[in-house]
């Protein structure tokens, strides 16, 4: 086993020690460093950069402080999804970092398995309701916002969760939402943990012309065609396999045309 280190402080470790431990990985944790200062879902840091910048700022960070050759960083996002902006969208990012060849491969995931939601409540009871539909206390619950009277992250049970929303609503209504950081978030760590999958079968895959670890998927081709119309959707048609070390790629093609009831011309 290769030593890899993972610089997280929200226990993602058990998310990805398995898959990884495939590859031939023992992941270790860094700590002593505050991985917020990078960006908080709550807007407190904003994050620099895209998610694969952060993500790959993590891995790099992870091999500077533990000195090891590997890194491993781990970055999610959430918000409406890209199709219809209707639906809660998550999308985890992992990146692996080389540093003795300087080499960066990264691995996502993304989908509707997530319960990134917010509200607004007026009561105890709207609030109760809300900690309910979204899993509280297995899933975190964030009471406000920052900056406002109260605001709280770290409620483990409905009574110190009631105490804080009772405490905020004396200023008026209180804004509720999801803990999106890992430890407080099985929904999140499944999502983590396909990403590991899928990063682990890209580390064990070599690049038919040169031999090199990390031979995998570089990016999604949309534009599958409509089976009634024949015109363009936003459905995956193929995808794109390439090595980062010596830029061969290869086209893989997943459907030849998609239903009518997934084009905007037919089915607006």
């Amino acid at each position: 086993m290769q030593a890899i280190a993972l610089l997280t402080q929200h226990s993602k470790q058990s998310a990805v020690e398995g898959p990884l431990q495939e590859a031939g990985f023992s992941v270790s944790t860094i700590s002593g460093f505050d991985t917020d200062s990078l960006g908080t879902f709550t807007g407190t840091v904003a994050r620099k950069g895209t998610q694969v910048d952060a993500a790959a700022t993590k891995a790099k960070l992870a091999a500077e402080l533990s000195g090891w050759r590997f890194g491993l960083g781990s970055e999610g996002s959430f918000g409406p999804d890209p199709y219809t902006g209707m639906i809660a969208w998550g999308r985890e990012v992992l990146a692996f970092w080389d540093d003795t060849a300087q080499r960066l491969i990264c691995a996502a995931v993304q989908g509707p398995e997530t319960n990134y939601r917010q509200t607004t409540v007026q009561d105890w009871k709207d609030a109760a309701d809300f900690a309910s539909a979204i899993g509280f206390p297995a899933h975190g619950l964030i009471v406000g916002k920052p900056g406002e009277s109260v605001f709280d992250k770290d409620c483990k049970d409905l009574t110190a969760l009631e105490v804080q929303v009772q405490l905020a609503l004396q200023s008026g209504p209180v804004e509720l939402e999801t803990d999106m950081r890992a430890h407080r978030n099985p929904t999140r760590m499944r999502m983590i943990r396909r990403c590991a999958e899928l990063l682990s079968q890209r580390l064990r895959s070599n690049c038919p012309d040169c031999a090199s670890y990390g031979f995998g998927e570089e990016s999604p081709i949309a534009g599958a065609p409509c089976e009634s119309c024949g015109l363009p959707t936003h459905a995956i048609m193929a995808k794109n396999i390439r090595c980062d070390a010596c830029g061969h790629s290869q086209r893989v093609d997943l459907v030849q045309s998609v239903p009518a009831s997934r084009c905007n011309y037919c089915n607006p």
